[in-house]
């Protein structure tokens, strides 16, 4: 994302550096047209002191322009190394083992952690009370083994990720703020 950015940024300083000294030329030779107010005449000779700044200015701005490319030329080896770092971590999946759980961690986020069952010695909580979730969503969640509100306060963004690729119903978490509405509950 930083790359993409850093890339339309330095295009839009390249297209301003370009049209300010193609601006800059045609308005100096506009300008000495509309002063003079007569009909142009034959080609004169040239001031040779403008002539000089002129040759300056495009000389300064080439050099503006190349240090830009250059600039570009380095963060677009950065982002290729950087994409290449993601991918070779994205494509180390291995389940991560907690106390009686299995975190899974996958491209399209990572799995929050969900239960087999209510626990024997806890009622499950009504989800029903969060805004959004009604009872035929809260028995999807608890298919999914979703059974308690701190289970939703708990979810990061990657899980919330996770269950919009592989559910069909958590498009609805972000609109309507299950998590901090179940840290509420809590």
């Amino acid at each position: 994302m930083f790359a993409i950015a850093s890339e339309i940024t330095i295009c839009l300083l390249l297209a301003a550096l370009i049209g300010f000294a193609i601006g800059y030329i045609v308005a100096k030779g506009i300008s000495k047209d509309v002063h003079t107010k007569e009909e142009p005449k034959e080609i004169e000779q040239p001031n040779t002191e403008e002539t000089k700044e002129d040759a300056e200015a495009i000389k300064s701005l080439e050099e503006a322009l190349e240090n830009i490319v250059v600039q570009e030329e380095n963060i677009q080896k950065d982002s290729i190394q950087e994409e290449s770092v993601i991918e070779e971590t994205i494509t180390e999946e291995e389940p991560i083992e907690t106390n009686t759980e299995i975190v899974e961690i996958s491209p399209e986020g990572i799995k929050p952690s969900t239960l087999e069952a209510p626990k024997e010695d806890k009622k499950k909580d009504k989800l029903s009370q969060i805004k959004g979730i009604g009872p035929k969503l809260e028995e999807k969640l608890n298919q999914t083994g979703i059974f308690y509100f701190d289970q939703i306060a708990n979810w990061s963004d990657e899980n919330i990720q996770w269950l919009q690729v592989n559910t069909s119903f958590a498009h609805r978490a972000k609109k309507d703020l299950w998590v901090s509405q179940a840290k509420f509950f809590i």
